[in-house]
């Protein structure tokens, strides 16, 4: 008696699924691997991918209809792993390519970073030092990159009135970063976005 009749038999349903399933595993190996390789999977996940179709196999043991064959099902278990896994190869490749496209930052010394980062605090402190409304308007426009007309109309204020809280938080935040008064030089309201 082969494992496909063993299989399809329901008095045999007593038997351990173990010995069911190593007697399955034992006679359809070669068909899945072969059926995986047919598949496109590549030799060095040829494995892995059979250990995926037997591990489907053993969870969902019996499951084939009387109307298809054990082999039938197992070729459509294939097929699913061997597509699962030339898209997760195809995803990696594609991850790979992104990293090696990117040119890795250069590091500026540390005194530099040390430097920069000092910076930062200061302007996060000047930040949290302005009146709320400044605040508001000063992150939405110089930090969100809002233009200064989607600031109003968010805020429900004239536009003027956002240009002064922009223009008054720049000139505490340059003051308070012991820079000139006119951090950016030239009239606020052109510059504000």
């Amino acid at each position: 008696m082969n494992a496909r009749d063993h299989q399809f038999r329901p008095e045999r349903a007593q038997e351990p699924l173990s010995a069911a399933f190593e007697a399955l595993y034992h006679e359809h190996f070669a068909f899945v691997w072969r059926t995986l390789r047919r598949f496109g999977v590549p030799r060095g996940q040829l494995e892995d991918a059979s250990q995926d179709v037997f591990v489907i196999v053993h969870r969902r043991f019996g499951a084939w209809s009387k109307h298809a064959s054990v082999r039938a099902w197992l070729h459509g278990v294939a097929r699913r792993v061997a597509s699962n896994h030339r898209r997760g190869l195809e995803r990696h490749q594609r991850k790979l390519a992104a990293v090696a496209a990117r040119e890795p930052p250069a590091l500026r010394p540390i005194e530099e970073r040390v430097s920069a980062r000092h910076r930062l605090e200061r302007v996060a402190e000047a930040i949290a030092a302005l009146e709320p409304d400044r605040r508001e308007v000063y992150v939405l426009i110089e930090v969100e990159g809002m233009r200064a007309q989607e600031v109003a109309d968010a805020l429900g204020c004239k536009l003027n009135t956002v240009y002064s809280r922009l223009r008054r938080a720049r000139v505490q935040i340059a003051r308070a970063l012991g820079e000139p008064k006119d951090p950016r030089g030239g009239s606020d309201h052109g510059q504000a976005r």
